[in-house]
């Protein structure tokens, strides 16, 4: 426990700020219970592209270049035609240990990622669409395959106006397995000792590169922990504007 001198607060704030820390605390502990929860995140902060290869293929068929803007290093990918333009696929964990929790119980757990688009590296050459969408592939059995690419609400779609903009589009995508790719979910994506997800690229430009980063597969927050976050916060903001 954080103990302050009293004389910095009122004894109304130190009351504050006795509460807040109590609600932080359980909030963190409301959060042990996803700490034994399967997930995986790809940033590639160690410079290379995480076992990222073409698509339906391997790591080695591909090497994706990792690009540092803004302070964070994110992978490059081409549109070249292949619609399925990169994918990652594999049996190390903890990648399959959470894309298999995840295929066990869609509705709790989500898939999320961050693009970036910068029209301006090559004008005139990014085409009069770009659309990004996923696509999860199981390793045993028929070998499903499931994408989330619908013709409205796709991830991200770009018109033409924007790509000669010359300006910078980016965002984050996070949806549930369920809302990505509905249910249920074929039987063979349960517990298959491979498993692929990969990204799509849709668009004409000879030249459209886009940029992935954080990309994740991991339990959604339960309500709980959020409202006692939400709950610990503003009296914490409180404490810190009346110490300034």
């Amino acid at each position: 426990m954080i103990l302050l001198p009293s004389f910095f607060f009122s004894e109304g704030d130190l009351m504050m700020y006795r509460m807040a820390m109590i609600l932080a605390a359980l909030a963190m502990f409301a959060r042990g219970g996803d700490a034994t929860a399967q997930s995986v995140l790809f940033d590639f902060e160690s410079g290379g592209d995480q076992g990222f290869g073409a698509k339906f293929s391997n790591d080695a068929s591909e090497e994706f270049p990792i690009v540092n803007i803004g302070g964070s290093m994110r992978m490059e990918v081409l549109r070249n035609g292949d619609f399925q333009e990169a994918d990652r696929s594999g049996s190390d964990s903890p990648y399959l240990d959470a894309f298999n929790a995840a295929m066990a119980n869609p509705s709790a757990y989500r898939i999320s990622y961050d693009w970036y688009v910068d029209t301006s590296l090559s004008p005139g050459n990014y085409g009069s669409f770009l659309q990004l969408g996923t696509y999860i592939n199981g390793g045993q059995g028929s070998f499903p395959y499931v994408q989330d690419f619908p013709d409205t609400g796709k991830d991200v779609e770009l018109d033409g106006t924007q790509l000669a903009s010359g300006n910078v589009f980016s965002g984050t995508v996070s949806e549930t397995v369920t809302e990505k790719y509905g249910g249920p979910l074929n039987a063979d994506f349960l517990n298959a000792p491979s498993q692929r997800l990969g990204f799509i690229i849709n668009g004409d430009g000879v030249d459209a590169k886009v940029y992935f980063d954080n990309i994740r597969i991991e339990p959604v927050p339960e309500p709980t922990t959020l409202a006692l976050v939400g709950l610990a916060l503003p009296g914490i903001a409180l404490l810190a504007r009346r110490r300034g």
